[in-house]
């Protein structure tokens, strides 16, 4: 199990609603986590480290758009 460790989560647990790179990864069918992260550095999108909360997962569907599976209105008071 990866560890999701971060400041305001110092037990590492995977919080609900958050999501880790390799899910994004997924969702958008990249080949890899690399690929995600030089493709958020092209945009400019520098995210902390630990699990991608709704904030930032909201800035980045916005960036490449919502893929399959993921309703844009889930994310509208975000």
């Amino acid at each position: 199990m990866k560890n999701h460790r971060s400041e305001n989560n110092p037990k590492g647990y995977l919080l609900p609603g958050c999501k880790t790179r390799q899910q994004m990864t997924d969702e958008f069918g990249w080949r890899s986590v690399k690929t995600f992260k030089t493709k958020l550095e092209k945009s400019g999108i520098e995210l902390p480290s630990g699990s991608i909360t709704l904030k930032w997962q909201k800035l980045i569907y916005e960036e490449f758009g919502y893929p399959p599976g993921v309703a844009k209105h889930a994310y509208k008071d975000v």
